[in-house]
């Protein structure tokens, strides 16, 4: 994997944020087992990326990630950075209990927040936008954050069914 050929302010930027969001989730509380934060992370990282292939594939040509078209190191490590972020969102929601339409605001708030931190992104030189704009983002980041949420459901009711089938009446006592 090549390595960027000037180490200028979006590496710092990456390097910045991988260092304080990566910091924030060591510090919090636990509140998952470890198998589904990293199953969190993951799924955060492979949307990003399975999103990003997914318009390069339909030919479109719509932004540079870092430093221009060739992949680099700090493309990749780019969406390693998806990876606390999604693992906040979750963390949060499930710290705050959302229930009814508190939802829906949440995931507004967490786009909203997602494209305020593109915009900084893109003032950093880590987007560089050909044919796109952040008001495209939007939409994006309502599905994903929509999806992220189901994916952390799905993953929790698997859980508790499996505590549950495994302790069965006895559950309670641990």
């Amino acid at each position: 994997m090549a390595l960027p050929y000037h180490f200028d302010i979006n590496e710092w930027y990456i390097l910045f944020w991988l260092f304080v969001t990566f910091s924030i989730v060591f510090l919090l509380p636990k509140k998952f087992p470890f198998s589904m934060t990293i199953m969190m992370m993951l799924f955060s990282t492979i949307i990003a990326r399975f999103l990003d292939h997914l318009l390069a594939i339909q030919g479109w040509d719509l932004y540079d990630v870092m430093d221009g078209p060739k992949y680099e190191l700090f493309d990749l490590l780019t969406y390693v950075l998806y990876a606390p972020f999604g693992y906040l969102f979750v963390y949060f929601f499930d710290r705050l209990r959302m229930r009814g339409l508190w939802i829906v605001a949440y995931i507004v708030a967490g786009s909203l927040a997602a494209i305020a931190f593109e915009w900084l992104s893109e003032h950093f030189n880590v987007f560089t936008y050909k044919r796109w704009n952040l008001s495209r983002s939007f939409p994006v980041y309502l599905i994903i954050q929509c999806l992220t949420l189901l994916f952390f459901r799905y993953i929790k009711t698997i859980r508790e069914a499996s505590a549950k089938k495994q302790f069965g009446p006895y559950r309670k006592r641990l």
